[in-house]
C-alpha cells in the first residue's frame, strides 16, 4: 500500500455537495483546513488548477447550513464509481460559508 503523503490531519467527513456549474452531484470526503476530496458521481471533465463552486449540502441532522466553497483542483482520478478529485479549499466567500465549514470540520473531529 502506498505511505501516505499528506502532512495535515483529515477527518472522514461525509457530506453530499453539488458543483454549481455543471449540478454534478457528490460527495465531499477527507476534509481537512486545507482541502478535502470529492468523489463525483460523474465526470465534469476537470484538470488540475481548475476552481470549483461548489454548494456544501451536510446532513439535516448535522443542523449546519448549506454552504458555498471554492475548490482548486490538484489532482483528479477515475474510481470504478466515482470521478475522485482532491484539491484545496481556496475560499469560502461570506464569513458565514467559513464559520459553517468548521462546524463540519468540527463534526467529525
Amino acid at each position: 500500500m502506498e505511505e501516505e503523503q499528506r502532512k495535515s490531519l483529515r477527518n472522514k467527513t461525509y457530506a453530499k455537495v453539488l458543483l454549481k456549474d455543471t449540478g454534478i452531484l457528490g460527495y465531499m470526503r477527507d476534509l481537512s483546513h486545507e482541502g478535502c476530496q470529492l468523489a463525483l458521481i460523474s465526470e465534469p471533465g476537470l484538470k488540475h488548477g481548475d476552481l470549483l463552486s461548489v454548494e456544501v449540502l451536510p446532513a439535516e441532522e448535522m443542523s449546519i447550513d448549506r454552504f458555498s466553497v471554492t475548490i482548486q483542483v490538484m489532482w483528479t482520478r477515475n474510481d470504478p464509481l466515482y470521478f475522485i478529485t482532491g484539491g484545496l479549499i481556496t475560499s469560502c466567500g461570506e464569513k458565514k460559508n467559513g464559520e459553517r465549514l468548521k462546524q463540519l470540520y468540527r463534526y467529525y473531529a
